[in-house]
């Protein structure tokens, strides 16, 4: 009977030692957050940002919450790593352009609906004319996330394959 309760006990402890753990991880990881981002508004006359430049023709946005675990941020920074890469010109002259977006600000949960989100999220979306014409989430993104060079090279042919159909 003795041994049931020992038992009972050190699982009970090692439960509350790990929720423990992972409050105190929280709070550390919640005051490293980026400062604010900037909230994008869409246009009256399109589903475009107001942000986005006439000659823009591919965005690149990854859909965080302000809650961010490892994970997330991992997924932010090796998307922002694969394009610093290998897409610095058309991050420079403009065909390109990144955009990191809380969906849990106000002016951006329109996202959500716009592009069917249910997680955080890597959507690239084309842009002809000022207006979106097409757009892919990068769905594999959760499932490379522990590869960085894979995730790299998958984040890097989709936008290629997106930039070269224009």
């Amino acid at each position: 009977m003795k041994i049931k309760t020992i038992i009972k006990i050190a699982l009970l402890l090692f439960v509350l030692a790990s929720v423990a753990h992972l409050i105190v991880e929280q709070v550390q990881s919640n005051r490293k957050l980026p400062p604010a981002r900037m909230s994008l508004q869409k246009t009256a006359e399109s589903d475009v940002p107001v942000t986005q430049k006439k000659n823009l023709s591919i965005v690149v946005y990854y859909f965080y919450g302000t809650v961010r675990c490892a994970t997330c941020r991992n997924l932010e920074s090796f998307t922002n790593e694969a394009l610093r890469m290998e897409f610095s010109e058309e991050l420079g002259d403009g065909r390109l352009q990144w955009q990191p977006i809380n969906i849990d600000e106000p002016n951006n949960k329109h996202f959500v609906n716009d592009y069917q989100l249910f997680t955080k999220s890597v959507i690239v979306a084309k842009i002809q004319d000022g207006k979106q014409t097409e757009w892919k989430n990068l769905n594999r993104i959760w499932e490379l996330v522990r590869d960085k060079q894979t995730f790299i090279k998958y984040i890097q042919d989709e936008i290629r394959d997106y930039l070269g159909a224009n």
